[in-house]
């Protein structure tokens, strides 16, 4: 079955002309989202102007064929009324330009990312943010600083959920959000390259970097963020943490998309609780990679033989001893063999890993503050 056409991109719209060239960009998708953006947009004129004044913003307000898209119409209103000194453009994808019902947030943020290109140089870095997450008064300056070292291609801002709703909501996201923390806690102690959180808002690479991993997939309904960090990190680059800038998103409940915060929240505040992985699967990861790492020069069997029972069923269900000769042959110098091998034990296969052993040995805990 042949698949659906992805949407063109709708032309840039402004009330200003905007400038030739920027220092960096803001690449916001906004979907039903008039009620929160206003004060997503005074977070940022909050930012030194400085660096107000060298941020290009495209904000794609995306319309679905078949939804009622009568809040974006006040997003739009919203926009064309708007006056700061905020360099503020955004998508019209009305009409011609709408998302058919398979397209969603994945092609939303990848038709603002690209909306940049043209205006950014190739170490520039592309920012993604939401229409429901405010940011810190540093936020901007902080980016830019951490971009100035030319080995930071990619990284993503710290953050915490808003408590903007009912009790029940804000006991569920502070639940989701300590879970968020101690699993890349648990990455990082594991020496796990794919130690970061998968959320959009807080997301940033060069354009350089963006182009490379092959950008935001634009046929993923949800998920678009943790493949995009996979392929940067796959790609070779490392995603650091940019301290002291802060993005703080929405804890509302959703039903949107099949996984992620919102639908994480809903199920929190209808169960009253949240499990979140034990530490002894990161403490396997760990030994794990701890073994590749001393043992880059030895054969997949010497390798297996050092490993717990459940990481050797593991490895040999991904077939291992047919893959590390092929990662061995294929690597010039350690280094790339390293980086080959966490190119196999990829962000989704370190997960899947972590979920074996969940349901083979190492149940769950509940989470608590």
């Amino acid at each position: 079955m042949a698949k659906a056409p992805i949407p063109k991109t709708a032309p840039i719209e402004s009330n200003i002309k905007l400038q030739e060239h920027y220092k960096g960009a803001i690449a916001l998708p906004s979907y039903n989202e008039s009620k929160t953006l206003p004060a997503v947009l005074e977070s940022l004129l909050k930012n030194p102007a400085e660096f107000i004044e060298q941020t290009l913003i495209i904000i794609n307000v995306n319309n679905r064929t078949s939804a009622d898209n009568s809040d974006n119409l006040k997003t739009l209103k919203f926009l064309q009324e708007f006056h700061s000194p905020l360099q503020l453009a955004w998508l019209n994808s009305t009409e011609e330009f709408s998302f058919a019902d398979k397209f969603g947030v994945g092609l939303a943020r990848h038709q603002a990312c690209s909306s940049t290109y043209n205006f950014l140089s190739d170490h520039s870095p592309i920012i993604s943010l939401d229409g429901d997450s405010p940011v810190n008064p540093e936020y901007l300056e902080n980016i830019y600083k951490h971009f100035e070292n030319p080995k930071h291609q990619a990284g993503h801002v710290h953050f915490k959920h808003r408590l903007v709703t009912g009790e029940k909501e804000k006991l569920a996201i502070q639940l989701y959000d300590k879970h968020l923390y101690l699993h890349r806690e648990g990455l990082l102690k594991a020496n796990s390259p794919h130690a970061w959180y998968a959320i959009g808002s807080t997301i940033v690479c060069t354009k350089k970097a963006y182009i490379k991993a092959g950008g935001y997939n634009p046929r993923r309904m949800a998920g678009e963020d943790f493949y995009l960090l996979q392929q940067l990190s796959k790609t070779g680059y490392k995603i650091n943490i940019i301290d002291e800038a802060w993005v703080y998103p929405s804890n509302r409940q959703s039903d949107r998309v099949p996984f992620g915060t919102g639908k994480a929240v809903n199920e929190i505040v209808q169960e009253g609780e949240w499990l979140t992985y034990a530490p002894e699967c990161y403490n396997e990861l760990g030994r794990l990679l701890e073994v590749i790492e001393s043992n880059l020069e030895t054969s997949a069997e010497f390798i297996i033989k050092l490993l717990p029972p459940l990481t050797q069923n593991f490895l040999k269900q991904r077939k291992f001893h047919e893959s590390w000769p092929k990662l061995q042959e294929n690597s010039k110098t350690p280094q790339i063999l390293k980086q080959r091998f966490h190119e196999w034990l990829d962000a989704f296969q370190t997960l899947k890993f972590i979920h074996f052993l969940t349901e083979k040995k190492y149940l769950k805990v509940k989470v608590s503050l």
